[in-house]
Protein backbone atom coordinates (compact mmCIF):
# COMPACT_ATOMS: atom_id res chain seq x y z
CA UNK A 1 0.00 0.00 0.00
CA UNK A 2 3.15 2.33 0.84
CA UNK A 3 4.29 2.09 -3.00
CA UNK A 4 0.53 2.64 -4.40
CA UNK A 5 0.13 5.64 -2.43
CA UNK A 6 3.85 7.14 -3.30
CA UNK A 7 2.95 6.25 -7.25
CA UNK A 8 -0.72 8.02 -6.55
CA UNK A 9 0.97 11.23 -5.01
CA UNK A 10 3.42 11.52 -7.67
CA UNK A 11 1.31 11.38 -10.80
CA UNK A 12 -1.16 13.12 -9.32
CA UNK A 13 1.43 16.22 -8.47
CA UNK A 14 2.94 15.72 -12.00
CA UNK A 15 -0.28 15.43 -14.47
CA UNK A 16 -3.02 16.99 -12.42
CA UNK A 17 -5.02 13.99 -13.43
CA UNK A 18 -8.42 14.52 -14.52
CA UNK A 19 -8.90 9.99 -13.73
CA UNK A 20 -6.41 8.74 -12.10
CA UNK A 21 -6.99 4.41 -11.20
CA UNK A 22 -3.63 2.75 -9.78
CA UNK A 23 -4.30 -1.20 -10.08
CA UNK A 24 -2.23 -3.83 -7.95
CA UNK A 25 -1.84 -6.83 -9.98
CA UNK A 26 0.78 -8.34 -8.58
CA UNK A 27 -1.67 -11.49 -7.16
CA UNK A 28 -2.03 -12.38 -10.73
CA UNK A 29 1.67 -12.95 -11.25
CA UNK A 30 2.38 -15.42 -8.55
CA UNK A 31 5.39 -17.46 -9.39
CA UNK A 32 6.67 -14.97 -12.10
CA UNK A 33 9.65 -12.70 -11.97
CA UNK A 34 9.67 -10.60 -9.16
CA UNK A 35 6.77 -11.45 -7.51
CA UNK A 36 7.09 -9.83 -3.82
CA UNK A 37 4.39 -11.11 -1.00
CA UNK A 38 2.58 -8.65 0.07
CA UNK A 39 2.27 -7.46 -4.05
CA UNK A 40 3.28 -3.65 -5.01
CA UNK A 41 5.13 -5.21 -7.69
CA UNK A 42 3.15 -5.07 -10.49
CA UNK A 43 1.01 -2.37 -11.21
CA UNK A 44 -1.80 -1.25 -14.26
CA UNK A 45 -2.05 2.31 -14.49
CA UNK A 46 -5.08 4.42 -16.04
CA UNK A 47 -4.80 8.53 -16.10
CA UNK A 48 -6.52 10.95 -18.10
CA UNK A 49 -4.63 14.28 -18.05
CA UNK A 50 -4.15 17.51 -20.06
CA UNK A 51 -1.09 17.08 -19.90
CA UNK A 52 -1.26 14.23 -22.91
CA UNK A 53 -3.29 16.25 -25.13
CA UNK A 54 -1.59 16.26 -28.59
CA UNK A 55 1.14 13.68 -27.78
CA UNK A 56 1.59 10.27 -29.11
CA UNK A 57 1.56 7.36 -26.64
CA UNK A 58 5.55 7.22 -26.68
CA UNK A 59 5.52 10.20 -25.49
CA UNK A 60 2.83 9.84 -22.82
CA UNK A 61 4.83 6.71 -21.77
CA UNK A 62 7.86 8.71 -21.17
CA UNK A 63 6.53 11.12 -19.01
CA UNK A 64 5.23 8.50 -16.76
CA UNK A 65 8.47 6.52 -16.76
CA UNK A 66 10.63 9.69 -15.93
CA UNK A 67 7.80 10.53 -13.04
CA UNK A 68 8.04 7.13 -11.59
CA UNK A 69 12.25 6.29 -11.95
CA UNK A 70 13.10 5.78 -8.64
CA UNK A 71 10.17 3.39 -8.00
CA UNK A 72 10.70 1.21 -10.79
CA UNK A 73 14.42 0.90 -10.14
CA UNK A 74 13.82 -0.12 -6.37
CA UNK A 75 9.92 -1.27 -6.55
CA UNK A 76 8.18 -2.24 -9.50
CA UNK A 77 8.97 -4.84 -11.88
CA UNK A 78 5.70 -4.50 -14.22
CA UNK A 79 3.83 -1.35 -15.19
CA UNK A 80 0.83 -1.38 -18.00
CA UNK A 81 -0.38 2.35 -18.59
CA UNK A 82 -3.31 3.31 -20.09
CA UNK A 83 -3.32 6.72 -20.48
CA UNK A 84 -5.69 9.51 -22.24
CA UNK A 85 -6.04 13.14 -23.17
CA UNK A 86 -9.59 14.11 -21.99
CA UNK A 87 -10.84 14.48 -26.05
CA UNK A 88 -9.83 10.72 -25.59
CA UNK A 89 -11.70 10.02 -22.67
CA UNK A 90 -15.20 11.02 -24.07
CA UNK A 91 -15.11 8.92 -26.73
Amino acid sequence: MLLTRQIEEKLTKEFSPLFLKIEDDSHRHINHGDYTAGGESHFTVTLMSKNFTGLPRLRRHQQVYICLQEELKSGIHALCLKLFSPEEGRR
